[in-house]
């Protein structure tokens, strides 16, 4: 707040000025138009003293250093007032306009700044309400890929002096601003207050038309390459931020809405005499075009995050399915193997059975004595076992084949 950098009309031509808000605010001559930057949450944080005597000095209302207009995502109001005489003694207009700018990376934001609720009770574990004074949207985000410009224009005009406060405009966008101005001050009929934003809307549209196109990047980005590992965060990081792009620029279609009415209001209340004045009746008709061009176009990036999403997630279900495939048929040659070794089992264990029952009676061996041979006798009954263990396998073997087929008919 020491030092504030502002331009005027001298001499027909716009000049840049650097002074203090006591300069300002002390300055008796009126200049025809003066255009002031600075910060709207500096004016809303500044000393009691300082701020009443900025909000006196150019009749800005004050709810709109309330934290509801601080973190809005964009509005657009005006006020005329009169003298006891019926005639138009100021007139004022405010707007904001928000714009998420994103960066080549982008990486997930593990932490937020909790919003000041005015009911809401004492945080348990710290014992204290969040701070009010903390904006929400900090500038530590630059740091994850992405920020917010969130600018305000307030237009203080009266019939011989028209002073606009650029609040929280980025610096590239002042430099822009201020080279605009110089090319056409010929084309400001300061009779109106919303002449000056025949040239400050061209150069904010110059940065919803960034936040379209660099989000787009992104999206290409991943469209491009496609890995077969997807990082789903990142994609839903993208996801969000199209969400925001497109917040921003709907609000921001209304809010030019808001002021071509308000403009061609005021030019037939307060009809002019100039000529020149006659050529702006709908000055706003192409910014607003524009603006509801780079929203469908970011529609359209949001329908392209979506169908990537989508893309995503079938595209690891078909991988899924496919290693279940895999699976089964693994699964399947184990099957086999484990039917052959049944084949085998039920083939040898009713004879095992047999034998066991029979034990070995059914063999003699006599080894040799006095020089001898050893002598080897099977029974003369051995016949039996093999009456028995033959059809007790066949058998088995029948009702193990029956049963599967009973079983393949269920399936």
């Amino acid at each position: 707040m020491d030092k504030v950098k502002f331009l005027e009309i001298v001499a027909n031509a716009w000049q840049v000025k650097t002074t203090t808000w006591d300069g300002i605010l002390e300055r008796r001559d009126p200049p025809q138009a003066q255009l002031i930057f600075t910060s709207l949450r500096a004016v809303a944080n500044a000393p009691d003293g300082l701020r009443g005597r900025i909000l006196s000095k150019f009749k800005i209302p004050p709810f709109l250093l309330s934290r509801a207009c601080l973190e809005s995502n964009g509005f657009s109001g005006c006020e005329p007032v009169l003298d006891h005489d019926g005639n138009l003694a100021y007139y004022n207009h405010w707007s904001r306009f928000v714009v998420k700018q994103t960066h080549n990376k982008l990486r997930p934001k593990r932490s937020f700044t909790r919003h000041h609720v005015t009911w809401e009770k004492l945080d348990m574990e710290k014992g204290r309400l969040p701070n009010p004074t903390i904006p929400i949207h900090g500038p530590k985000s630059i740091q994850h890929g992405w920020e917010w410009y969130e600018m305000c224009f307030f237009v203080h005009w009266a019939p011989l002096s028209t002073k606009i406060l650029c609040f929280d405009l980025p610096e590239p966008l002042q430099k822009t601003v201020q080279s605009a101005l110089a090319s056409n001050t010929d084309k400001i009929n300061f009779s109106d207050p919303y002449s000056v934003f025949l040239v400050l809307f061209y150069e904010l549209l110059s940065l919803y038309d960034s936040s379209v196109w660099s989000i787009r990047n992104h999206i290409c980005d991943w469209e491009s390459s496609r890995p077969q590992e997807p990082d789903y965060p990142l994609l839903h990081e993208i996801a969000r931020h199209v969400i925001h792009v497109c917040e921003t620029l709907v609000v921001a279609s209304e809010c030019v809405k808001d002021i071509k009415q308000q403009q061609q209001d005021f030019m037939a209340a307060h009809p002019q005499n100039d000529s020149s004045s006659s050529w702006a009746q709908s000055p706003f008709q192409f910014p607003l075009r524009m603006l509801q061009s780079l929203l469908s176009r970011s529609e359209s990036n949001k329908a392209r995050v979506h169908n990537e999403i989508t893309l995503a997630f079938h595209t690891a279900a078909q991988r899924d399915s496919k290693i279940q495939v895999r699976i089964g048929e693994e699964a399947k040659k184990e099957t086999t193997a484990m039917k052959a070794i049944a084949v085998v089992t039920m083939t040898f264990l009713p004879a095992t059975f047999v034998s066991s029952i029979f034990s070995m009676s059914f063999f003699h061996f006599e080894p040799s004595q006095h020089g001898e041979r050893d002598v080897f006798i099977v029974s003369d009954k051995f016949w039996m076992y093999w009456v028995l263990a033959g059809p007790l396998s066949i058998t088995v073997l029948g009702l193990w084949i029956f049963w599967e087929r009973i079983l393949g008919k269920k399936h």
